[in-house]
């Protein structure tokens, strides 16, 4: 994690994989491939965001085969007590709201496994997501104020601040 305690890329990738399992067993190669299309998905191919093996998560004691060992016979996987306490940590951690593919990546993979979580939670991470955009808001508002309405930079910053009362509203609805 980093300092403020949000996730770092490779948190990000164990809470896809986590999240994956805690919803049912999955084949290792399935797992993978599941992993691999969600980050691809919203941040386009990475290195940063390759994160743990599924051997580590392993050894980490997170996840256990069902059957067979592991990548060498595409065992069954499921998450072991560890690995729900890990999920529910990292479904827990701080959010950075600074328009990074990471952040967004963070944000989608909480709202995906956001169920996962007791409602208590549930409704402390929405509101987590809810201060997070107003202030990601307010500082785009503040640089509004100080570029020409007419210029294409003016007219970007009115869509991204329009994006983000959506969202805003979206999260007053949960």
């Amino acid at each position: 994690m980093y300092r403020d305690n949000s996730l770092i890329p490779a948190e990000a990738v164990r809470l896809a994989a986590l999240g994956e399992l805690a919803r049912a067993p999955r084949r290792y190669a399935d797992l993978a491939v599941a992993v691999r299309h969600f980050v691809q998905r919203l941040t386009g191919p990475s290195l940063d965001l390759l994160g743990p093996s599924l051997e580590l998560l392993k050894i980490e004691g997170l996840i256990r085969p069902v059957d067979g060992r592991g990548v060498d016979d595409n065992a069954l996987l499921t998450l072991t007590d560890a690995g729900h306490a890990a999920l529910l940590r990292l479904l827990s951690a701080p959010l950075k709201m600074q328009g990074s593919e990471l952040n967004r990546l963070v944000v989608a993979l909480k709202l995906r496994f956001l169920d996962l979580l007791p409602a208590a939670e549930r409704a402390d991470q929405l509101a987590l997501l809810a201060d997070a955009l107003t202030g990601e808001r307010a500082r785009l508002a503040d640089l509004k104020a100080s570029t020409e309405a007419a210029s294409p930079l003016g007219a970007w910053l009115d869509l991204e601040l329009a994006q983000i009362d959506a969202k805003l509203a979206w999260c007053e609805r949960r």
